[in-house]
């Protein structure tokens, strides 16, 4: 196999110092391209956005844009939070893992969780969606959308 076509396996340690040469050569290739790639497609403001005064960040948009090349496919794991909408408007959180994998591999994960109140500008916390089964959904996809960006950065570093 040529270098051209060889990726780095993190679960493989090095055997000798030529392959461990070989491994940085390979990573420094793959972020050199990750980079290019990410200046070339990602659009601002709709594939990565700027919270005023901190570095960018990026949207899911975003995120599928990069693990498309890579050939990851999400899977999300409910850790925490209830099963079923509440009945009143008492808040409360939802906690996803989202893996990413290539074919039976495993190339990363992230965890995120979402609120089911949102804060308004002027810092009141109200319901996300006034139905009580929206608002579940709604938090649960937030949940899914973090963990899945978090697993992204995690995954292609």
């Amino acid at each position: 196999m040529s270098a051209k076509t060889e990726i780095a396996v993190r679960s493989e340690a090095p055997q000798s110092i030529a392959d461990l040469e070989q491994s940085f050569a390979i990573a420094a290739r793959q972020r050199e391209l990750l980079e290019n790639y990410i200046k070339e497609r990602l659009k601002p403001g709709k594939h990565f956005y700027q919270v005023a005064g901190s570095k960018n960040s990026l949207t899911k948009e975003g995120a599928e844009l990069i693990c498309l090349p890579h050939g990851y496919k999400p899977s999300y794991f409910k850790e925490g939070g209830p099963d079923q909408p509440s009945e009143d408007d008492s808040p409360y959180q939802i906690t996803v893992r989202c893996q990413l994998r290539k074919g039976e591999s495993f190339a990363g994960e992230g965890i995120g969780s979402a609120s089911s109140h949102v804060t308004r500008k002027d810092g009141q916390r109200v319901p996300r969606q006034p139905d009580p089964g929206l608002r579940h959904n709604a938090t649960l996809k937030m949940a899914q959308k973090s963990a899945y960006i978090a697993a992204t950065l995690n995954a292609t570093a």
